[in-house]
């Protein structure tokens, strides 16, 4: 039986408290790092783990990670968040040196899945450029700071999208209607936004700022498993709501048929070598032309846990791949069936046809889990 150890430093991320049932039916024990009373601690299929009161610095955090990675063994380790996934990769370098066959066990097994350099949340805009000089769609884009002008920005034409580094639930984006517009929404991001680690020096600096042409249509994502580049698991779904609109997680979905968007996706875990759990933006072009990559995210997504009642186990299909026995996805691409997310559509639009006539994704066999977060709905969105 393999062993997962979920990693969040996130309070009320959905995403990661939904992965406990669906990693435990597909057949994994599941430990999890976690803040007290974030919602990943009340799922009532964690096998252990350990929860710590007040944010650590990162130091401490790894300290944490590496005794409860020690304790249970397991076989894969999953960050749930940005912040999750940034200090995973820090680990894989500053794990301690010393303490024995452990510690060396503990660097190998963090280094398995963050060691590679692979593609960081904190790094989108690089990860673009990178999928973009393979060949693959994406809109064109360019980094903007203070000496930008709008004469620079002209080639990408109007509007435009603008987007920082280590953004997350829409938050870090804004359209804009001119090149100007596009420079002051700039400054309001980057004041609005996080810091990243600095390069050493002991400063500290701004996430990166883009520009990006826009790309007129749907939204759309596919969900997957990976392991060293392969693609173990994917759906794709094309997104009806957003919540908040226009830039916000999906509320509602559509899976369905769209070959197009799964071989994109095929193309770009190659490229990265990505393992683990992740999901691909992308927007279908009005057009009908080729699908164009946005971003990748390099953790479980609020869709991730999805994939057993389509057929497409992401987290089955990874249990196979770790242990070596063979999976068989009964996925139907020409089926097509609409889902409501929660609490996402919920908060939407309490009246939403979605709620009634779809499928809804309350998480009915996790009753505390479903009190905790009807509870907390209300205070973090009071409207």
């Amino acid at each position: 039986m393999p062993t997962a150890l979920l990693v969040s430093c996130a309070m009320y991320r959905y995403s990661a408290a939904r992965m406990p049932y669906a990693l435990k039916a597909a057949g994994f024990r599941v430990f999890a790092v976690c803040p007290k009373n974030a919602l990943l601690q009340f799922s009532d299929f964690l096998d252990g783990g350990r929860v710590f009161a007040e944010t650590p610095n990162v130091d401490d955090l790894i300290t944490v990670i590496a005794s409860t990675a020690i304790e249970c063994r397991p076989d894969i380790i999953i960050a749930c968040d940005g912040r999750a996934d940034d200090t995973l990769a820090l680990a894989a370098q500053r794990v301690n040196g010393g303490g024995g066959e452990d510690a060396a066990w503990v660097r190998r097994i963090i280094g398995r899945w963050y060691g590679g350099g692979g593609p960081r949340e904190s790094l989108r805009s690089l990860c673009v450029e990178m999928v973009a000089s393979a060949g693959i769609r994406t809109p064109r884009q360019m980094a903007i700071d203070d000496r930008t002008s709008a004469a620079d920005l002209a080639p990408l034409g109007t509007p435009l999208i603008v987007k920082r580094d280590n953004s997350s639930a829409g938050c870090g984006v804004a359209k804009a209607e001119s090149a100007q517009d596009a420079i002051a929404r700039m400054a309001d991001l980057r004041i609005a936004g996080p810091r990243t680690e600095g390069d050493g020096d002991g400063t500290a600096g701004h996430a990166r700022i883009v520009a990006q042409e826009f790309v007129s249509g749907p939204s759309a994502s596919v969900s997957f498993s990976a392991l060293d580049g392969r693609m173990l698991e994917a759906f794709p779904y094309r997104v009806l709501h957003h919540q908040p609109e226009p830039f916000g997680p999906s509320s509602a979905i559509e899976i369905g048929n769209h070959p197009a968007l799964l071989d994109m996706a095929q193309r770009v875990v190659a490229l990265l070598g990505f393992s683990g759990f992740g999901g691909i933006d992308a927007i279908l072009p009005d057009d009908g032309s080729a699908p164009v990559f946005l971003e990748v995210n390099t953790r479980p997504t609020q869709t991730t846990h999805l994939g057993s009642l389509i057929g497409a186990d992401l987290c089955r299909a990874m249990a196979c791949a770790l242990t070596g026995q063979p999976y068989q996805s009964d996925f139907d691409p020409t089926r097509r069936l609409s889902m409501a997310l929660f609490p996402g559509e919920w908060i939407r639009d309490r009246n939403s046809p979605y709620l009634t006539r779809f499928y809804h994704d309350v998480p009915w066999q996790e009753r505390r889990m479903t009190a905790a977060i009807l509870s907390i709905t209300p205070q973090l969105h009071p409207g």
